[in-house]
Parts: structure tokens; C-alpha cells; sequence
């Protein structure tokens, strides 16, 4: 990987791609060039089938990302071209992130402010330390939070707390944001990276084709019956249930042992 930024760390452990915001000195603060090398990364992971989940997280565990780098908007917001032209490789990562074919995780330690939340929420779920922190601060700093990015959050959350979020800029804890569906699971700071690899582990021996699949119809029941791709629903059903991996997991039932997948 090709990575420039200096800011964006990759390693993998197993089965387990990591995508590491590396910014500790600006509490992991999204900075220019991140997004072009997270998408570097997360591209990287998509096309290597040795990878069968993608946890990310900040370097160390004062934060997870704190926003973003504000003392850089006077370049990338300057004026309203350059500001759209800032928007776009962080678009193209959120969308990669979306739709992702393997589990997406986000490890929370600490802050989890502004687009550090949006970051996190492009994730199919949140692991957070039991002093994380959550907020979207942008009625704070007079900005108008991207439509794309708050779909998440009201899918999430629902339309009323949103606007609870989005119109005070408060900080939830995270029995708060347990309590409200924003995160999944609290855990000590000590056991949280222990509990999120035995989890993605447990994602990684289960069959890759039905995961791909309830990934992609939990994210086509978000839309419109005429926006959903029920062709494709419907040739991933079939791809399924012809699969080696069905007739695995029938045989393993049969001889009372564990199914070993191949993804076909």
C-alpha cells in the first residue's frame, strides 16, 4: 500500500485488517490526506480474501478521532470550490465504508467528537471503552453537518434524539449512547481491544457469503422498496443456498463438528 499522509496506519493480525487513525499528536484530529490513505487501505482489505474483517480504531486510547483538524480549514475550506473539493475523497471513503462487503468495526477509546462520530458511524458496529466520549459539535462551530453523513445517525438513533445531538453539541457517555443504540458495547479500556478481536474473530470462521448477504439487504431495507436492488438480493439468496459453504455447514451439522468455510 502506497500510503503518503503519514497519518493513517494499516496492519493485520490473522483474519483481521486494521485501519489505525495515526494523528496522536492532534487526538487523532482528520487531517489532509487521511481519507485518501484510509480508502487506500480499506480498498487493499476489500480485495484480499484473507481478510475477513476490518476493525478500526486511533493510535493509543485518548481517542478514536477528536474531529476534525480545524487549524486546517482555513486551506480546505478557504472558499466554497475548495471546500467541495475537500469533501470528496472523505465521500468516497464513507461510501467504501458503507458498503464494504466484510464486518467493519469501530474500536472507540476516548473522544469520538464531530466527523471522528461520523467516521465511526460508517462502521456496521461500535466497541467503545467506558470513557468514551460522543458528540457532533457543529452547532458549536457554525457548520451545517453534511445531509449524507446524518442519514447514519437518524437511522441510528431516530430523528428526535439527532436533533437532540445536533442541536446542543453535549457529549454523551456511554451509557447514554449504549442506552440509545449509537454504540453496541461498552467495555473496561483494559479488556476493549481483547473483547473486539475475540468478536471479530467469532465474525471471521462464520460464512462469508451470508454475512456479505445481510450486509448488503440490511443496507438495501434502508431505502425506498424502488431504490432497493432486488435483483441482487435475489441472486445472492440463490448464490447461497448453491453454495459449498451450505452443504458444509449441512455436513458439519450431520457429523457434529464445526463447518470450515471457503466463501463459495
Amino acid at each position: 500500500m502506497n500510503l503518503t499522509s503519514g497519518l493513517i496506519g494499516a496492519e493485520t493480525t490473522g483474519s483481521i485488517g486494521w485501519l489505525i487513525w495515526d494523528n496522536p499528536s492532534k487526538l487523532n484530529a482528520l487531517s489532509p490526506g487521511m481519507a485518501e490513505d484510509a480508502l487506500t487501505v480499506i480498498e487493499a482489505y476489500e480485495a484480499d480474501p484473507a481478510i475477513k474483517v476490518v476493525i478500526m480504531r486511533g493510535a493509543g486510547r485518548k481517542a478514536f478521532i477528536s474531529g476534525g483538524d480545524i487549524k486546517s480549514f482555513d486551506k480546505t475550506r478557504a472558499d466554497p470550490e475548495t471546500a467541495r473539493l475537500a469533501r470528496e475523497a472523505p465521500t468516497r471513503l464513507r461510501l467504501k465504508m458503507l458498503n464494504l462487503e466484510k464486518p467493519l468495526i469501530a474500536m472507540i477509546y476516548g473522544y469520538c467528537l464531530g466527523g471522528g462520530l461520523g467516521m465511526a458511524l460508517n462502521a456496521d458496529m461500535r466497541f467503545a471503552s467506558s470513557d468514551a466520549q460522543f458528540s457532533v459539535p457543529a452547532a458549536l462551530r457554525g457548520i451545517a453537518y453534511a445531509p449524507e453523513g446524518l442519514k447514519s445517525l437518524v437511522d441510528l438513533v431516530g430523528p428526535s434524539i439527532a436533533k437532540d445531538i445536533m442541536f446542543s453539541g453535549r457529549r454523551l457517555k456511554t451509557e447514554e449512547a449504549l442506552r440509545i443504540g449509537l454504540i453496541n458495547r461498552v467495555v473496561d479500556a483494559d479488556e476493549l481491544e481483547a473483547v473486539t478481536i475475540a468478536y471479530a474473530e467469532t465474525l471471521a470462521v462464520n460464512a462469508p457469503l451470508s454475512i456479505r448477504a445481510s450486509k448488503f439487504f440490511i443496507n438495501q431495507l434502508g431505502l425506498e422498496r424502488a431504490e432497493r436492488n432486488e435483483a441482487r438480493m435475489d441472486a445472492m439468496q440463490r448464490e447461497a443456498e448453491n453454495s459449498d459453504d451450505f452443504k458444509e455447514a449441512t455436513l458439519s451439522f450431520v457429523e457434529k463438528r464445526k463447518p470450515v468455510f471457503q466463501g463459495r
